[in-house]
């Protein structure tokens, strides 16, 4: 058996799939359940969950908030979330890297913003569109995640139709469009939208 050996620097800059990965072998080292220590974190009252309408309403309402959008979206990326029972757990630092965003408080914001254009979708001012736990991580509910996602999907298919492509099936949903080699990220560019997503491995 080999050992290895890292240092904090080497996790900290880690790829997230990396990160990922080692909090998950720790937890399972540990003898802890994936999600059993979010649970215990969820927000009270519980999650409300969204469908692909209610999705696309919330997004219309915060279209022209682009840091918002951007965090909006990077809640339907499935391979940076932990499955916590009926919701899905993001690590704020997560969210805040790929929404090109200075501090997790302004995460925070984008999601109270969220939290805003749900309640009036739903028609319910109390509704909880995230929670929040001391660990650094945002849950939303899976159904949410999930719509958000397949929302996402629908729009880079219009995309690729609108530009007389075929659309491909590809590893990250969230890839934007080929950009120049000698370019970090482009901002990905919808009817409504304009959001910089990140390459993939960023």
């Amino acid at each position: 058996m080999v050992g290895l050996t890292l240092s904090a620097e080497q996790i900290r800059s880690a790829p997230q799939e990396v990160r990922r990965w080692l909090e998950q072998e720790i937890m399972r080292t540990l003898g802890l359940q994936p999600g059993h220590e979010f649970a215990a974190q969820a927000a009270t009252p519980p999650l409300v969950g969204c469908n692909v309408e209610e999705a696309r309403e919330i997004l219309s309402l915060v279209q022209n908030m682009l840091p918002v959008v951007s965090v909006f979206f990077e809640l339907g990326r499935e391979a940076n979330s932990i499955p916590v029972r009926a919701m899905r757990a993001f690590r704020l630092g997560d969210i805040q890297r790929g929404s090109r965003l200075h501090t997790p408080q302004q995460v925070i914001e984008c999601l109270d913003v969220l939290s805003q254009a749900l309640r009036q979708v739903k028609g319910d001012a109390d509704a909880a569109f995230y929670g929040l736990d001391n660990q650094g991580h945002c849950l939303v509910a899976e159904s949410t995640m999930r719509s958000i996602l397949r929302l996402w999907q629908e729009i880079v298919a219009q995309h690729a139709l609108q530009a007389g492509e075929q659309p491909a099936a590809a590893a990250d949903p969230f890839a934007a469009p080929p950009a120049p080699a000698t370019a970090s990220a482009q901002p990905y560019r919808i009817p409504g939208y304009t959001v910089t997503m990140p390459a993939v491995g960023q």
